[in-house]
């Protein structure tokens, strides 16, 4: 009772700093608090306040078959404790291991069913779910088909992104579908085209969005950031001109569903492999000289190709061991270390995870080759459907 000596914007105010469990617990208070908590005013509060202070982070894992988490503002981030503290999550569905973490934004995670696709270019049924993991609740997206071009024509790849829309309010997953011909496998300069649909949670639809020129993307998992969904993609045989680098980065903008290529550095050497991701909340890129180094670039003021910055370089061999292919980016941590993940090909479920210190140089493993994961924010945001119902 000592609250009804307090005002209401205080109240929230103290409220808005607590993470998502206490919370959700303390909905049982009484009523106006159970109100507060879940009003959207305050659910859009807590979650900005949790984004400006790079608080109740979470790191999503997978066991064999379960979802596995770890509270990374409760966790040291040593090795060991990271995975001792790891706790089963309560999952909604039946066989959690054939599911893929796409992406998480807002504390929402975007997955689907991809238990079979990598062996079956042509399937076309794709279990897609949003799921908040803080609140237990979840919403399948509706079916939409991949429409072939012609019977000749296979399902090269199928990159996806998921993000946020400010100007709309709205949370939007997209998938985009390469073709090449059958007599054409493997060969870049056959592509044909790309299918690209956007999914809008607000109306619960697809929709097709036609003209995109797409390269060929390099990797599945679009990183999304500054209202755009981003993927690594390498130019076709017979384009690319002699100062041109090999791969790009190409952005599709969540508001308008413009097409645009992001500028690079002025490099001295391209030869390397290239990973995208968002720290601090600006879009960063790592280059990976195979077996010798890694450089870590941050776009200051995006779009710009001046402000490229290149904030460090890792020695592989003395710090991060050998790592011919993929190395990402995830997050900064309170302390100002880097968290990479680092995996012997593009596929997240051979996935390590390491912290690394650009103040002393170091790093340490805090997973084991073998986990698949994401980091995520705790949100109070709700979905359709509460877990273990449909």
């Amino acid at each position: 009772m000592l609250t009804k000596n307090l005002p209401e914007d205080l109240i929230m105010a103290i409220l808005s700093r607590l993470p998502v469990k206490p919370l959700l617990r303390f909905r049982c208070v009484c009523k106006p608090w159970c109100a507060l908590i879940t009003d959207t005013d305050f659910v859009k509060m807590h979650l900005s306040r949790s984004l400006a202070t790079n608080t109740n982070l979470i790191l999503i894992l997978t066991g064999d078959p379960k979802f596995l988490y770890v509270d990374l503002n409760v966790c040291k981030q040593e090795a060991a404790e990271v995975l001792d503290a790891a706790v089963e999550l309560n999952c909604p569905f039946e066989f959690p291991i054939g599911f893929l973490i796409l992406a998480s934004c807002n504390g929402l995670l975007c997955m689907f069913d991809d238990d079979g696709v990598a062996s079956d270019y042509r399937k076309e049924v794709y279990d897609t779910f949003l799921w908040n993991p803080s609140t237990r609740t979840h919403k399948k997206l509706p079916f939409t088909p991949i429409e072939f071009p012609n019977n000749s024509c296979f399902a090269h790849f199928t990159a996806y992104g998921f993000g946020y829309d400010p100007t709309t309010d709205d949370y939007k997953v997209i998938r985009v579908s390469q073709f090449y011909p059958e007599s054409g496998l493997f060969d870049d300069s056959k592509y044909i085209v790309s299918e690209v649909k956007v999914y809008s949670l607000s109306t619960n639809s697809w929709r097709r969005v036609e003209g995109i020129p797409f390269l060929s993307i390099e990797h599945r998992l679009g990183i999304f950031t500054n209202s755009a969904f981003h993927w690594v993609a390498k130019r076709k045989t017979g384009v690319m001109g002699p100062n041109t680098a090999p791969n790009v980065i190409v952005s599709i903008d969540v508001k308008d569903d413009v097409y645009r290529e992001v500028p690079l550095p002025h490099f001295v050497d391209n030869k390397f492999n290239m990973a995208v991701g968002v720290l601090g909340g600006q879009l960063c890129m790592l280059c990976n000289f195979s077996r010798v180094h890694v450089e870590l670039w941050v776009m200051k003021d995006y779009g710009v190709r001046d402000s490229w910055e290149k904030q460090f370089s890792i020695e592989q061999r003395t710090v991060l061991g050998y790592f011919d292919e993929y190395i990402r980016p995830i997050c900064y941590s309170k302390k100002g270390e880097v968290l990479l993940e680092t995996s012997p090909g593009v596929e997240k479920r051979l996935g390590m995870l390491v912290l690394y210190d650009p103040h002393n140089g170091r790093a340490s493993n805090l997973t084991r080759r073998g986990n698949w994961q994401i980091v995520s924010i705790g949100s109070l945001i709700s979905l359709d459907v509460k877990d273990g119902a449909e």
